[in-house]
């Protein structure tokens, strides 16, 4: 594949479910004769409080986690769903109306993403929302609902190995329309990490993208001191609404065992430096229980960083669900199909925060 095509036709993406939620989504209704407008359920985004960190134009965050420290590999499984944000068997939000919705506003894309990202949101719904028909009732105190399917926002992990050291470059606060790798933010990013099985990872980030998803606004790719997930609109909604000290989206390699497994392409990368959002017993939090008091956190602190790997490949025509291939074999005998590291004890390196919480 060539990966100069690559680098102007493709998609960045956030957080999402595997394959197996591939269909969930109904068919998409026919092409409306105007763009569609915002619906309420999407709008919402946070305004930060004096006591949150901020940060200023053009401010490079960096984070770093060394070797012999707590690092976690997630497994597929279900995800409980948040009342605040996916509402309630008698009043589902961020579902399948949604869903619609958002698809045909893809259709009013420039082409080729007018045929690509409507069907990459039928094959990947929870970019955007969680299909009423993928949802079952779950015994919980608070959420009334799980979404059924297994996704990467799983409370199942195990502890592996590995470091990293990632610096988020923010440089332009807003999206632009346009090839999605025409923006001056930027990231550099070293990593190596073990599955269960002790295979090897390396992520080799080639560059920065601004995701065409309909509804998300990913602050020209990078983002520093800012909020996403939830339902803000940016990221999928099964992850929490969080407050991120860096964030970016990204393509580039996979290596698993010194050898680049991604020579069909590259998969949309996303790594996060959030506020803790899993507790003591590494469940995910709803956005109900955040934020988390630190001493009930899996490690102790205040922060931590997700890396994410998701299936989607840039291609030619636009981005398309590909796994990603990995080498971790699960009990049903197919390898995982995408790569959710989580870092426990990382610090962070540089930052301009104002009132910043170490770790």
């Amino acid at each position: 594949m060539d990966r100069d095509v690559n680098r102007r036709r493709f998609l960045g993406a956030s957080t999402l479910l595997i394959g197996a939620l591939a269909g969930c989504g109904g068919q998409p209704a026919e092409t409306p004769t105007e763009t569609p407008t915002a619906t309420p359920e999407e709008t919402p985004t946070p305004t930060a409080t004096p006591e949150e960190p901020t940060t200023m134009m053009g401010a490079d965050v960096t984070v770093r986690q060394e070797s012999g420290k707590t690092v976690y590999w997630v497994l597929p499984g279900e995800r409980r769903l948040s009342p605040t944000v996916f509402g309630t068997p008698d009043n589902p939000r961020f579902g399948s109306d949604l869903l619609e919705f958002r698809i045909e506003q893809a259709k009013q894309l420039p082409d080729p993403l007018s045929n690509t990202i409507p069907q990459l949101l039928q094959d990947l719904p929870s970019l955007v929302a969680a299909p009423e028909q993928a949802r079952a009732s779950v015994d919980d105190p608070v959420a009334q609902e799980k979404l059924t399917q297994p996704t990467l926002f799983s409370d199942n992990a195990q502890i592996t190995s590995g470091e990293f050291e990632v610096t988020y470059k923010d440089r332009r606060p807003y999206d632009l329309p346009g090839p999605v790798g025409d923006t001056p933010d930027d990231a550099d990013l070293t990593t190596s990490f073990t599955d269960p099985a002790d295979n090897e990872y390396e992520l080799q980030l080639d560059h920065i993208v601004q995701p065409p998803i309909p509804g998300y606004e990913t602050g020209g790719g990078v983002m520093t001191g800012a909020w996403h997930h939830g339902a803000t609109g940016t990221g999928s909604p099964l992850m929490p609404h969080l407050f991120a000290y860096g964030a970016f989206w990204g393509v580039g390699d996979v290596l698993v065992n010194g050898e680049v497994t991604t020579e069909d392409g590259f998969r949309v990368i996303h790594f996060m430096t959030t506020q803790t959002v899993r507790d003591q017993d590494y469940r995910l939090a709803i956005d109900e229980e955040l934020p988390l008091p630190t001493e009930s956190t899996i490690a102790g602190r205040a922060h931590h960083t997700h890396g994410v790997v998701l299936p989607i490949r840039p291609t030619a025509d636009g981005p398309v669900f590909d796994p990603v291939p990995t080498a971790f074999e699960l009990p049903n005998g197919n390898n995982q199909p995408f790569i959710h590291a989580m870092w426990e004890q990382e610090e962070l390196v540089e930052s301009p925060f104002k009132g910043e919480v170490s770790g």
